[in-house]
């Protein structure tokens, strides 16, 4: 399959995304193509159908999820910049940040640590987002990081 995450859907390739929207797409592509249509069709349209399925399934999930739809527009912009040998030297004030949240989480203040994460992601996103729309394939990576670090940092967190 040829086409693009975007192009799938028909919207215009960038970072701004409405999800309703998106969900709306997804949903009628998926009602043209389930497998479950296609039961008394022959194996090659069943299989056919499968596949256009599973790839709107993709799509829909890349495109959803903003650090996924990130990594996708760098894939797309930039393929040079992905893969997973491709090093990610982060910024020293966000390195120490997470030492600094680490400690205090080792003092107990578990609260004050998960308040300054989420306002963190919620500012991270936000970067992301202008990164990306600036096309600066080279900082949208480095975000990219980030946001990867910060979102498991929370999952981390003691509940």
């Amino acid at each position: 399959m040829k086409q693009n995450y975007f192009e799938l859907f028909q919207l215009p390739i960038g970072f701004a995304i409405n999800e309703a929207d998106l969900a709306l797409r997804h949903r009628a592509i998926i009602d043209k193509v389930h497998p479950d249509r296609f039961a008394a069709k022959s194996a090659m349209e069943q299989r056919l159908a499968l596949q256009w399925a599973t790839f709107a399934n993709e799509a829909f999930d890349a495109l959803r999820d903003p650090i996924a739809r990130a990594r996708y527009l760098l894939s797309l912009n930039a393929p040079e910049l992905t893969g997973e040998n491709i090093r990610v030297n982060l910024p020293q004030p966000f390195l120490m940040q997470q030492m600094e949240w680490r400690e205090a989480l080792e003092d107990g203040d578990i609260e004050m640590v998960r308040d300054e994460v989420h306002a963190a992601n919620v500012k991270a996103l936000a970067d992301l987002k202008t990164v990306c729309d600036a096309a600066d394939w080279q900082a949208v990576k480095i975000a990219i990081a980030q946001n990867q670090f910060i979102e498991n940092f929370l999952q981390q967190l003691p509940k």
